[in-house]
């Protein structure tokens, strides 16, 4: 070989002028691999716009001075011919052609005993010429090369780097700045590159967050739709995004052709699959949110209609940077498709006419997912049932909304009817009122065993939502379509439901009434997740009625059929009543105890209704036994997350709750009280749970035995306590009635029998003996 010499433009890497925004990390992890003696090739791996090639520059600079050769860029984006791939190298090393010796021959000789990092853009569709890499790897001990690729080069040393899109700061609703992501930030640095003035505000920074989780912080998109920015204001681009495609243009001139667009750039990978991996991608583009093998198996038809397995085409897409995995919930292998993808994939799907087909094997797999008898959701697969479930919610939606506009009522209602119990635990009561109700209209004459579930579980949601008149209606036309079809178990579900109205309505004896007729059929069918929870409720009753003893025994009961049954949710439910209980018994120590317990189960199952719940619960205790500060933080943290999720308290808890917080702000300044009340609404609800279980643990290990309540001792309850203190603060029984959320006919009754308990004749005698015994 002639004299040859790296080439003047060894160093030339064409930086561009912009800094590299949201790359904390990387270059810094790229090099280290890069220095590593053991690692010869590093591969960037990821999607069409991810910022590959940007990374890799930087990595390069970043690197220049410690190879002795120095850094040549090769960009392969104009080559389609693996045969080209060595000429090209050669070219940008200024390798001269000497007579008929081949190109990579050239190119080993040279680089022999050359110090060289070697950068290698856009590998993918010359990824056959990757033995030529690692025959120079082998032939050049000191060359390290850096590639970028959206499929790996799979050659033995090479390690893979995948890219990944720039982070996303968390939904505004956990108190995270929108500002403090890479994504938003690259999006305001590009947006003033096309409007100098545009600056972010605090009204507009969770829309920008927004925009940049639509686009999954890839950055190709945002910077196409920050150069939007020119001619539309924030809102308008963020509505536009709905279909992102047509807005994603308008690139740079100076950038490659598959970068001026962002279909462009998926276009290229898609049309570097085969034809089989085509019609896999395309089918998969109807999941929303990912999907598992399984799923992939059953929706996207049978390996012979495609012509590629399942598992090899999903495969190979990943290799390709197409899919990306991540693990589920159960350990079991996701597969993601980045939202722009996936609408190229649609509009491929349904170019080619198989969309509703393809949408209809997708809803009828989704209906048979969940294909689950309600009440199994309360047994011992409830974790496992809910992560999956959750992992799934937006394919469900998807499913349900497709079942809606095909007029499928029979798979709209039969999805809805069987997710109403997770709607129910995951607190997402508003969305699943509205799929219920529209699936029920729709499927007016449906075969009564799906609308009576569907029936059942809009009545369960309407009553945790405080709507008692449509529960009332729902739930006993549900009942009437369970006794028709002769369902004794869907029947004693009905009565229970109706029995919890009828308790949280204040009718105690409706309420029992209702609940023993449950916990009859429950009995007789064996359903022992049933006969608990009826029990618990009884138990409920019973205590308000006067009779700890009964109401002891009912919910010792309920709490042994419920760990017998291993039903995490009945067992939490029955501790919290027995909770009440020991309170009433004046035993602080034991409902701390019930309550820290009841707490973590509700928390390790995500039934954030009950956690708030027992937030409050827990709070109450505090203001009794420990620092006021401590209970108003936890009554913050309640109230907000009752607002995150959309869950508010009945009003048979605001009775109790409303005189708890009186009298924690009774203890505190109300700077104080404000203050802390605040701190407590910005605390994590993991953060929150933590610290209630640690303040209950505390009260239930150090608090001495209560002397007794002077309340107590004359028999009365916590209920007719709380009357009796709005008595002596001079209150009529309308206004008892309108603080504590009760009828004025029951607080009247409360008041009648305080007096009777107490031996006196009126409330002035009464509210006498309040103040002499400490409880005015």
């Amino acid at each position: 070989m002639s004299g040859t010499s790296p080439s003047d433009r060894t160093h030339d890497l064409r930086l561009p002028r912009t800094p590299l925004i949201g790359r904390g990390r990387e270059p810094a992890a790229v090099a280290d691999l890069l220095r590593r003696p053991d690692v010869g090739l590093v591969t960037l791996t990821g999607p069409g716009g991810v910022g590959k090639t940007r990374l890799a520059l930087q990595v390069a600079q970043d690197l220049v001075d410690e190879f002795a050769d120095g850094v040549t860029f090769v960009s392969l984006a104009p080559i389609m011919d693996p045969a080209l791939v060595a000429p090209s190298i050669a070219q940008a090393l200024g390798v001269r052609e000497t007579g008929d010796e081949p190109a990579a021959e050239r190119l080993a000789a040279f680089l022999r005993d050359k110090a060289l990092l070697l950068v290698l853009d856009n590998f993918e569709q010359v990824v056959e010429a990757a033995p030529l890499v690692a025959d120079l790897l082998a032939a050049s001990p000191g060359l390290t090369v850096l590639a970028t690729s959206r499929v790996r080069l799979r050659v033995s040393g090479e390690q893979e780097y995948p890219v990944p899109p720039l982070a996303l700061s968390a939904q505004a609703d956990r108190g995270e700045d929108p500002c403090d992501s890479e994504a938003v930030r690259f999006f305001v640095a590009r947006a003033r590159a096309v409007k100098p003035d545009f600056v972010l505000t605090p009204e507009t920074a969770p829309v920008a967050g927004d925009i940049c989780r639509r686009l999954d912080g890839l950055p190709l998109d945002i910077e196409l739709a920050a150069a939007r920015m020119k001619v539309l204001p924030l809102p308008a681009l963020l509505a536009r995004l709905e279909k992102r495609l047509p807005l994603l243009t308008g690139g740079g001139r100076d950038l490659p052709a598959r970068q001026q667009t962002m279909r462009d750039a998926i276009a290229w990978s898609y049309d570097l699959l085969s034809v089989e991996e085509q019609a896999l991608f395309r089918r998969l583009a109807v999941f929303v949110g990912g999907f598992t093998l399984e799923a992939a198996e059953a929706v996207v038809d049978s390996p012979d209609s495609l012509g590629i397995a399942v598992f090899d085409g999903v495969a190979s897409l990943v290799d390709k940077s197409l899919l990306r995995q991540e693990d589920g919930p159960t350990g079991e292998p996701r597969y993601l498709m980045l939202e722009i993808v996936r609408e190229y994939g649609l509009e491929r799907l349904d170019a080619g006419g198989d969309l509703d087909a393809v949408r209809d094997a997708y809803a009828a797999w989704f209906l048979e997912l969940v294909a689950l008898d309600p009440w199994e959701y309360l047994g011992p697969a409830l974790g496992s049932v809910l992560a999956r479930l959750e992992a799934e919610h937006d394919n469900l939606r998807a499913a349900l909304a497709w079942a809606l506009e095909r007029g499928d009522a029979e798979t709209a209602l039969g999805l809805a009817g069987a997710l109403w119990p997770f709607w129910r635990l995951r607190c997402h009561l508003r969305e699943g009122r509205t799929w219920l109700e529209r699936a029920l209209a729709l499927g007016v004459d449906a075969p009564p065993a799906p609308r009576a579930e569907a029936l059942f579980g809009l009545g369960v949601l309407a009553m945790m939502l405080n709507d008692l008149a449509v529960a009332l209606s729902s739930l006993k036309e549900a009942g009437a379509l369970y006794r028709r079809a002769g369902d004794a178990v869907g029947t004693g579900w009905t009565l229970f439901a109706l029995g919890e109205v009828a308790l949280f309505g204040g009718d105690d004896d409706r309420a029992a009434t209702l609940l023993d007729e449950a916990l009859a059929l429950f009995r007789s069918a064996g359903a022992l997740t049933g006969a608990s929870q009826s029990l618990t409720d009884l138990g409920h009753v019973a205590r308000r009625r006067g009779d700890l003893e009964r109401a002891t025994a009912l919910l010792e009961e309920a709490l042994a059929l419920a760990r017998g049954a291993r039903n995490a949710s009945g067992e939490a439910s029955a501790l919290e009543a027995q909770s009440w209980v020991a309170v009433q018994r004046g035993e602080p120590r034991q409902a701390a105890a019930q309550r820290s317990e009841a707490l973590r189960l509700f928390w390790h199952l995500g039934d954030l209704h009950f956690v708030a719940v027992c937030l409050a619960e827990i709070a109450e205790l505090v203001g009794r036994y420990g620092p006021a500060e401590h209970a108003a933080r936890l009554f913050g943290a309640d109230a907000a997350l009752r607002e995150a999720t959309g869950s508010p308290a009945w009003p048979i808890d605001q009775g109790a709750y409303k005189p708890a917080v009186v009298a924690v702000r009774a203890r505190l300044n109300d700077a104080d009280f404000a203050a802390a009340w605040e701190a407590g609404r910005r605390l994590p609800g993991a953060q929150a749970v933590i610290e209630a279980a640690a303040l209950a643990d505390a009260i239930a290990a150090a608090v001495p035995a209560a002397p007794s309540d002077p309340g107590t001792s004359a028999g009365l309850s916590p209920r007719e306590r709380d009357v009796l203190r709005l008595v002596a603060a001079g209150r009529s029984d309308r206004e008892i009635g309108e603080a504590l959320f009760i009828s004025h006919r029951t607080a009247t009754t409360h008041v009648s029998h305080i007096l009777a308990k107490l031996g006196v004749a009126s409330r002035a005698e009464a509210a006498s003996w309040a103040a002499r015994h400490g409880l005015a």
